[in-house]
Formats: C-alpha cells, sequence, structure tokens
C-alpha cells in the first residue's frame, strides 16, 4: 500500500505539472465550462483525500469518500455534455436558501448517466457507467453506516480490497485531469496526459477491471 500511495502521489504531481506547463486555461470563459472545471477540481480534492486517509489508516471514511469522488466527476461530465441553460444557471447563481432549494431538483447520478448516454463520448461513458454498476452500491452502504463498513469494522479491511480502491480512485482521478485538459482544446496537452498514464500504468486496475 505505501508503494501504490507513493507511485499514485508521484502520478498526480506529473499530471499537475502538466497542466501548469502549458499554462493551462479554459478553452473559452462560459459557464459551462467553468462550472465543469470546477466539478473536476472537487473530484480531484477527493481523490487525494481518499490517498491521505488511507495513508493514515482510515480506510472506511476513505471507501466513502471515493463515491463522492466519483459522482463529481459524472457532474462535470454531465455539464459539459448534457446540462441545459436552466440547469447551468441552477449552479451558476448567489448560493442562497432560495438558490439551494433550486438547486435540489437536478438529476442525481442515475439521471445524469442516462442524460449523457447519447451525448458523452464512449470512452468516457463506458467507465462512468461500469463504475456504477460494480461500486456504487456497495460505496453507498459505507456513506449510509451499512453492513458493508460494520463488517470490515470488525473483521478487519481486506489489504487487496484497499488496493483495488486505490487503483479505482487513480482511474476517476485521470478521467478528471482528462476532462480539464479537453477544455484547454489543446490536443497535445491530451497526448501527455495518455503518455502519463502509460508511465504510470502500475497505479490503475488490470484492463479487465472496472476502471482503467
Amino acid at each position: 500500500m505505501h508503494k501504490l500511495l507513493k507511485r499514485s502521489d508521484e502520478f498526480e504531481t506529473a499530471l499537475n505539472e502538466a497542466l501548469n506547463d502549458s499554462a493551462f486555461r479554459l478553452f473559452d470563459d462560459t459557464p459551462k465550462l467553468s462550472i465543469c472545471a470546477h466539478a473536476c477540481l472537487l473530484s480531484l480534492e477527493h481523490a487525494r483525500s481518499v490517498r491521505i486517509l488511507f495513508a493514515a489508516d482510515a480506510p472506511h471514511s476513505a471507501t466513502g469518500l471515493l463515491r463522492l469522488q466519483y459522482e463529481a466527476l459524472l457532474r462535470a461530465a454531465w455539464v459539459l455534455y448534457a446540462a441545459n441553460e436552466l440547469q447551468l444557471s441552477k449552479l451558476t447563481t448567489q448560493l442562497d436558501i432560495d438558490s439551494e432549494h433550486a438547486a435540489n431538483n437536478l438529476p442525481g447520478p442515475a439521471d445524469m448517466l442516462k442524460a449523457l448516454e447519447t451525448k458523452a463520448p464512449v470512452g468516457l461513458l463506458q467507465p462512468l457507467n461500469e463504475f456504477k454498476v460494480v461500486a456504487m452500491k456497495g460505496l453507498n452502504s459505507f456513506v449510509h453506516g451499512g453492513i458493508h463498513p460494520l463488517t470490515r469494522i470488525k473483521e478487519g479491511f481486506p489489504e487487496v480490497l484497499a488496493l483495488q480502491l486505490v487503483r479505482n480512485s487513480n482511474g476517476l482521478m485521470h478521467f478528471g485531469y482528462r476532462m480539464l485538459t479537453s477544455l484547454a482544446g489543446s490536443q497535445a496537452l491530451m497526448n501527455q496526459m495518455t503518455h502519463l498514464y502509460e508511465t504510470f500504468a502500475d497505479c490503475f486496475p488490470p484492463p479487465t477491471s472496472t476502471l482503467r
């Protein structure tokens, strides 16, 4: 685990350096791109926190946070490919009681995935769908204090599961950086992101796993 966490930190450092070296900026200043970028950054913050919690021997909290990382990335994809102007306006208005209430009826995970079916690239939609099918039920249990975390507290958290979850988080993190890169409109930077993925292939699940 220590080795994987160290390599994962190195991977994120390399991704950050690639963005900084390219003087990253959004392709345009529309609300759509701005909100998408903010959702990506939120997902990436969760990714870092997942690793911090696993390193701090808090695997149950880390596992619950993985769901937040996924849903922030899903929100970013939905904003970029499927959200309409009214929905976007609910995410850009001043935060107060009224705007909080208005945002309550924005699509949840299932509806966002449904909306993305005919709009998002297959290379993004497929892993988002796979993650939901394979992982979300168990993650929900961790978020809500269900049978999964209570059993793990009693019996111990298997290292093989912890390693898998960190690798899955890394997969989501890579998609977050790739989405940010797409907002810059730079194919050269996207190619660099792909190359970094290949360099750090040991940080990800095998090709047959949920995320790759």
